[in-house]
């Protein structure tokens, strides 16, 4: 059960305005090691804006944000990474002109460790492709081959080299903003056995989506925001998407759990 595990990331009562906008109000998010917490609302609701903020997109107002106990600082995306967190939007941050192997070690290459080689950058290609090809394996992804330009690959195939990223490169925490938009069903499909992948990995994750369906289908938690606010928690197998669509309506205010 989450409960029984520790708290991996927490924002205590974070608030953001855009002028007169206010976006966030005293917002709570608990994040527990190996869940994955579903974040839903409707749109204006504040999902985007506290996502940011974590990720270190957005400054916040007020508020404190704890990772792994400790207070931190993220006041940019180099801070939110440093710490093992990383996001993925729904551009997914990939090179279209780059081949599989480029793309995941994009600012990251290995270059040979001969002193000359290493004056001149040389890049490892084979080592590379073959890192990429076990991590792969490792995930139980079949692209064929690696070598093509990444925008060759379905939508489908580009989110799961852009997932794969966080496992090969150890990251604690995995933001997802609307993984499967775009995607057909069977590709939704996928995008989703990857999400369990990442947590089988020991990858907590707060996933953003508008599809309720795909939403219950992978989460342990949902947390709901309207107008800025967190308005419900509930433990996914003990709510239904009815409950869910009422607190993102506001047509049912439901304790917090």
């Amino acid at each position: 059960m989450a409960e029984e595990k520790n708290i991996i990331l927490e924002a205590k009562g974070i608030s953001k305005h855009f002028g007169g906008v206010r976006a966030l109000e005293n917002v709570d998010l608990e994040l527990f090691e190996g869940e994955v917490l579903g974040l839903v609302g409707d749109n204006g609701a504040g999902k985007s804006t506290l996502i940011k903020i974590i990720s270190g997109v957005f400054q916040k107002d007020s508020g404190d944000i704890f990772f792994e106990g400790n207070k931190v600082e993220i006041n940019s995306p180099i801070d939110a990474k440093r710490l093992g967190i990383e996001t993925v939007y729904q551009d997914l941050a990939l090179v279209d002109e780059f081949d599989v192997p480029s793309n995941i070690f994009l600012g990251r290459e290995i270059i040979y460790k001969n002193p000359v080689a290493r004056l001149f950058r040389v890049l490892n290609n084979r080592k590379m492709y073959k890192e990429s090809k076990d991590l792969m394996d490792r995930i139980k992804v079949d692209l064929g081959s690696l070598s093509k330009e990444i925008l060759y690959y379905s939508g489908g195939q580009r989110q799961a080299v852009s997932l794969s990223k966080i496992v090969y490169w150890g990251k604690k925490i995995a933001i997802l903003d609307e993984p499967t938009a775009a995607l057909g069903v069977r590709e939704s499909k996928t995008a989703l056995e990857l999400v369990k992948t990442l947590k089988e990995h020991g990858i907590s994750i707060i996933i953003i989506s508008h599809n309720l369906q795909h939403v219950f289908s992978i989460v342990d938690r949902i947390m709901v925001l309207r107008r800025g606010q967190r308005v419900g928690v509930k433990v996914a197998h003990e709510t239904t998407a009815d409950e869910i669509v009422k607190l993102i309506t506001g047509a049912e205010v439901v304790e917090k759990v």
